[in-house]
């Protein structure tokens, strides 16, 4: 069996749409992916929702999905079978309710393709159809034909919320109220989203790693450099539980670099890097660690757009429980 990673062909929607890329998705069903840290963010699902609505694109919630597994497979508390699984359950129950998956977290994307990468060596394969089989049981056989197999050719493909944006950037500024008033703005990509040179051919593979300085001009900012722009945000999976000190020594730098050269904020496309770089516990221990405190603000993409598009005060704030992180943000965008 020929296993299909499932990354949604980017260069042939440019070819065959080369006007509009917006039209490829026009009637096609949008499932967002539900990342479970998120939940700390809820703006980052209102935003990319919100957005597909105002486009006139159909969009909905996954249900029935679980977590990606990412963070027990990268702290080796799960097999590759075992962590291809829970994937594979996972595009199973999304390929029933979306032709295109659209993922927040740049580690849910990573391991929804990896999980199916995986499945090419065969004994993986094997393992993971035997889980999948005990599941059946346990849960008293299917809902539904093949709910418990590995998807042989689904219609379902899956993209990155920062490429989908990038790639219908023109539709996405007729959409904005606001612009960035020439806000010197830092982009974080997060390490999934730069390594993803290890799924060669994924059609997503980040070339040239401009896409969020290339944003933040089209929005009317200023994108600026520094030296840790593709330094880790200091979570490293197991390394923020086994080494706290050395892990959040990685997010002084980059947050003390970003300072550095006058950046009004942090622009990032994954919650988890954002959870990291802007949690007030992780700030609160940084400054006990370095005596040094650092206030830079942190923002996700899917945030960012629902602000320059005039998201309401009320929504826009209380999305994010009240929290100071992003209220300088919006009062800077929103001041007429």
């Amino acid at each position: 069996m020929k296993v299909n990673n499932l990354a949604i062909d980017i260069e042939k929607i440019k070819e065959e749409y080369p006007e509009n890329p917006l039209e490829f998705f026009k009637g096609k069903r949008l499932c967002l992916f539900k990342a479970c840290l998120e939940k700390y963010f809820p703006g980052v699902r209102f935003g990319i929702k919100n957005l597909c609505e105002a486009l006139d694109l159909k969009v909905n919630i996954c249900e029935k999905q679980s977590c990606c597994s990412g963070t027990f497979f990268q702290r080796n508390l799960i097999t590759r079978a075992q962590f291809a699984a829970i994937n594979e359950r996972n595009l199973n129950e999304i390929n029933r309710q979306g032709d295109i998956l659209l993922v927040s977290c740049n580690g849910c994307y990573n391991s929804l393709l990896r999980g199916r990468d995986f499945l090419k060596t065969p004994e993986v394969y094997k393992k993971t159809q035997e889980i999948l089989k005990g599941v059946k049981e346990e849960m008293g056989g299917e809902k539904y034909p093949g709910q418990y197999e590995i998807l042989d050719n689904p219609n379902l493909r899956v993209m990155h919320d920062l490429d989908f944006i990038y790639l219908i950037r023109e539709s996405v500024i007729n959409t904005l109220k606001y612009d960035l008033k020439g806000l010197k703005i830092a982009s974080h990509y997060g390490c999934h989203y730069l390594n993803l040179d290890r799924d060669r051919d994924t059609e997503t593979y980040l070339r040239d790693k401009r896409k969020l300085e290339d944003l933040i001009e089209l929005f009317g900012g200023e994108p600026v450099d520094y030296s840790e722009r593709e330094a880790c945000c200091g979570w490293g999976a197991s390394q923020i539980v086994l080494h706290p000190g050395d892990a959040l020594k990685t997010t002084y730098s980059k947050l003390k670099s970003a300072e550095n050269v006058e950046a009004s904020f942090l622009l990032m496309p994954c919650p988890t890097c954002l959870y990291t770089l802007s949690k007030p516990e992780f700030r609160d221990q940084i400054e006990g660690l370095f005596e040094e405190r650092l206030d830079i603000p942190t923002i996700h993409l899917n945030e960012l757009i629902a602000i320059l598009r005039g998201c309401e005060e009320e929504k826009c704030i209380a999305l994010r429980r009240h929290s100071p992180r992003i209220h300088e943000i919006y009062e800077t965008i929103t001041k007429e």
